[in-house]
């Protein structure tokens, strides 16, 4: 009964909607069926009585309910995170029926000469490369050709507003 009135309150009530959509791209980009989540959230719902004890336990349990479903590796199809050449670990995007992408500053991607690729096809990560003030300074599937033809010109650029950080003429 208690799996039922959930429903119809709507599975939002209990879990992270924003997280609950990117583990749902992450399973779409990784090529897995969708999940049942009323039968998850039933499963869930056993042995509770009520709304307080299903949310506390939807909390830390469904997504990895919903993740161990599937029956695949999804971390190695479908990443959380990718760590860029500088040590620093980025948060991969998802969004359904588009590429992944992640944002991090330019500097984290110096020493890199290709595009992470991740998933069952290897498709190239779309880069957000950030400035010092945190806004994009260019989106890329091609690390190689921007630093050949764009980097010189954004380099002189980035340069004159931020002279206190290293720009060096070859980042890879």
């Amino acid at each position: 009964m208690l799996a039922d009135r959930a429903l119809e309150a709507g599975i939002a009530r209990f879990v992270d909607i924003e997280q609950l959509d990117n583990l749902l791209a992450r399973l779409d980009f990784a090529g897995a069926p969708a999940p049942d989540l009323a039968a998850i959230l039933r499963e869930l719902a056993l042995g509770l009585r009520s709304f307080a004890e299903l949310k506390s336990l939807a909390a830390t349990n469904l997504l990895p309910l919903i993740e161990q479903g599937t029956g695949i590796r999804l971390n190695d199809l479908a990443p959380a995170t990718i760590r860029l050449q500088g040590g620093r670990s980025t948060r991969v995007h998802y969004d359904h029926g588009k590429p992944p992408w992640i944002a991090s500053r330019m500097q984290d991607f110096f020493g890199m000469k290709e595009t992470p690729r991740i998933g069952p096809n290897k498709t190239p990560v779309v880069l957000h490369l950030l400035a010092p003030n945190q806004r994009a300074v260019q989106t890329t599937t091609d690390l190689a050709g921007f630093w050949q033809k764009l980097y010189p010109t954004v380099r002189r650029e980035l340069m004159r507003r931020y002279p206190r950080h290293s720009w060096p003429e070859n980042p890879c």
